[in-house]
């Protein structure tokens, strides 16, 4: 497997996630500073993923993502099991909710959202519609997945470290026989499911 090296600020928001990861999660903590510049570092986060409106500083956990305060309405009125809504600079975070927005990213999502002809458009209802579309609760689960995956992965290694690593368990999955069921060197519904779910397919980078 590659090896990675770590930035100093990979390493600095590594320590502050492993701090983190004791607290309660009913309980949280402020979004810690270092992971909140490697998060400003993600490639769309200077943006609102929405309407671009510069130095967003709400979020939609469930997506990753970076949006302004109008914006951050709206994604409250979806409701949380759609898009679930958090101040960065206000409210309480916890592991999970911290790592997901280090691992999802505005360009991330507008990549898959312009891969599925949801990104920009003349029509302004469509930054509404696309979040409840097959394609976003597609993005929104494999996410979830992603992440806890790179959790049990163990302290934060950053996203080309998680990436990569995901990537050569899956290559490995792949090169494993065909199980007992499959039949003229068809995948069984196993490892294609498997493939669909791979974070790879959520990702951009």
């Amino acid at each position: 497997m590659q090896n990675h090296q770590r930035s100093p600020l990979v390493c600095a928001a590594s320590r502050e996630l492993e701090d983190l990861r004791s607290v309660p999660k009913l309980s949280g903590a402020r979004f810690p500073a270092g992971c909140r510049k490697l998060m400003m570092s993600l490639p769309g986060n200077s943006n609102c993923i929405d309407c671009g409106s510069v130095n967003p500083e709400w979020a939609s956990v469930t997506f990753g993502t970076l949006i302004c305060t109008r914006c951050s309405g709206r994604h409250r009125s979806y409701g949380v099991q759609t898009s679930f809504v958090r101040s960065v600079r206000m409210d309480t975070w916890n592991y999970d909710q911290v790592l997901a927005m280090l691992e999802g990213g505005n360009g991330q999502l507008k990549g898959f959202f312009d891969r599925h002809q949801l990104g920009n458009s003349s029509d302004p209802s469509l930054f509404s519609k696309r979040y409840h579309t097959k394609a976003a609760k597609f993005y929104r689960i494999n996410l979830s997945k992603h992440v806890e995956n790179v959790s049990d992965l163990g302290p934060y290694q950053g996203r080309e470290a998680s990436r990569g690593r995901r990537q050569a368990e899956q290559e490995t999955l792949n090169k494993r026989p065909s199980s007992s069921g499959s039949l003229c060197g068809q995948s069984s519904d196993h490892s294609r499911n498997n493939a669909s779910l791979s974070p790879q397919s959520v990702s951009v980078q």
